[in-house]
């Protein structure tokens, strides 16, 4: 289903227009067969009910499918107004900015809000989000059942991108975000027995050892009246990561003793002093070095001789940035689901931080990002769901599932549109991936007049390729043909 954002979602296109675009795609991508099939994906936008019901119409006329992106992610600025409480944008490392880098805007890193599942006031309107959403695709799917077969979301999930230039501007340094890692190491909070998100907390392999309290399996540090007195289980948590705090109120605008909003932008993210201070409190870590209290906050394929982190691929020791970013994917996902959505049609959208490259560019969008392969995992229905430009080994991928789809997909980036190698390529990666149980490819992107020359598709060997792949899968469920 190749990306075509602008013609499809534009209400001017009419639909002589999409006819004659089908048309062409299905000339040069072949018409496949009822178990290979083609369509149009595209971002859709709440209240364009009627324009989707249009596609809709004309996709069954025309027997294609519809993918739907619901561009659900933090780096877009859409889920709330921040300004009215500035914690709920994600501070940086540095102690001093939470707007993001200085300079001029930059989409993915100023101004960019929290993922954490403390900050309530986003997580009620990703809630208002997810039901509009839901509904208008549900009531399109009751009218042209079986035309949309897939719904994508959360595009790109990750943390703000400022520390590709420096450490300095990595986040998620946020009340809600450091408040979160702290109950999430303690498995107190949202992540204690019976709460919310019980069971998800940090593993045994970044905790050490759980104990038994009350009839539960919990975090050593569960019971713990400081972070330097282990109530006589387990180890003390000053003892196992080599911190030295006093209490575990946060050092900085602890949320219990500063509930209030913050809302003047004068205000000091860190003050040693005074008020939003508490000598002595808790903090994420704050210095980027191979200790275990690092790695309990980050863990970067890059940063670790290019290994995934102990007990990966069942249950991974990521360290909190990863799972902050993974679990705001996740629960997307089960907000789309409680509101009716099936739950086999959903993937994730994520950046494959791993396969970014060792060099410099490529490893410090990785640490930055904490987007991870992983993070496009969702337990929900066991799919994987990332975007690729360029090559990919599947095992990246399948050691996590067989079910995978990649939505944002492009074999050779700026190759010319004629190049022989831009048609080998393709075709390669299509009936590897499909080998290795790719359900889903949105190659990206369709233009109605010309040739991308970043992303080349259509007028393309991209899309020979893709005739040619079509044209020798047999009319058979891919599960059966061996």
């Amino acid at each position: 289903m190749p990306i075509w954002e602008s013609g499809l979602d534009r209400k001017s296109t009419t639909n002589d227009q999409y006819r004659e675009q089908i048309a062409k795609m299905k000339k040069e991508f072949g018409e496949g067969n009822t178990y290979n099939k083609i369509g149009f994906a595209s971002i859709y936008t709440a209240g364009n009910l009627p324009l989707l019901l249009r596609h809709l119409k004309i996709f069954r006329e025309q027997n294609i499918h519809r993918g739907v992106i619901c561009a659900m992610q933090t780096h877009d600025n859409s889920l709330i107004n921040p300004d009215s409480d500035l914690r709920n944008y994600q501070w940086r490392l540095n102690g001093k900015t939470w707007r993001g880098m200085p300079g001029p805007v930059q989409r993915r890193d100023t101004l960019v809000v929290t993922p954490s599942r403390y900050a309530s006031a986003i997580r009620e309107e990703m809630h208002r989000k997810a039901k509009r959403w839901a509904g208008e695709i549900k009531t399109s799917m009751q009218a042209y059942s079986g035309v949309i077969a897939v719904i994508n979301f959360a595009i790109e999930e990750e943390l703000a991108i400022g520390g590709v230039a420096s450490n300095e501007y990595l986040g998620d340094y946020s009340p809600f975000a450091v408040a979160e890692f702290r109950d999430w190491l303690r498995h107190r909070g949202l992540y204690a027995p019976r709460a919310r998100y019980a069971g998800q907390g940090a593993p045994e392999l970044i905790t050490g050892p759980f104990v038994s309290v009350d009839g539960h399996r919990v975090s050593p540090f569960y019971d713990d009246p400081t972070p330097d007195d282990s109530n006589g289980t387990g180890q003390a948590f000053n003892a196992t990561f080599g911190t030295n705090f006093k209490s575990w109120n946060l050092a900085y605008w602890d949320l219990e003793k500063y509930p209030d909003p913050i809302t003047d932008p004068q205000f000091n993210p860190s003050p040693k002093s005074g008020n939003g201070s508490t000598v002595g409190g808790f903090d994420a870590q704050r210095v980027r070095n191979h200790s275990r209290w690092w790695r309990a906050w980050n863990w970067t394929y890059q940063g670790n001789n290019n290994t995934f982190p102990p007990g990966n691929p069942l249950h991974p020791a990521y360290g909190f940035r990863e799972c902050e970013v993974a679990h705001f994917v996740q629960d997307v996902a089960s907000l789309l689901i409680a509101e009716g959505l099936p739950k086999q049609l959903l993937y994730a959208h994520q950046i494959p931080g791993e396969l970014l490259g060792d060099a410099p560019g490529g490893a410090r969008r990785a640490l930055s990002s904490a987007s991870t392969i992983w993070s496009g995992y969702l337990p929900q229905n066991g799919h994987v769901g990332i975007t690729r430009f360029g090559g990919l080994n599947p095992a990246m991928i399948t050691q996590y599932s067989h079910n995978l789809g990649i939505f944002e997909w492009h074999p050779a980036p700026h190759e010319a549109s004629d190049s022989p190698a831009l048609y080998h390529a393709a075709l390669s990666d299509m009936r590897k991936f499909v080998a290795h149980g790719c359900h889903v490819l949105f190659p990206g992107w369709w233009h109605f007049d010309r040739v991308d020359k970043t992303f080349p598709l259509n007028d393309s060997n991209l899309a020979k390729a893709i005739h040619t792949f079509l044209a020798e899968q047999p009319n058979a469920p891919h599960w059966s043909t061996g």
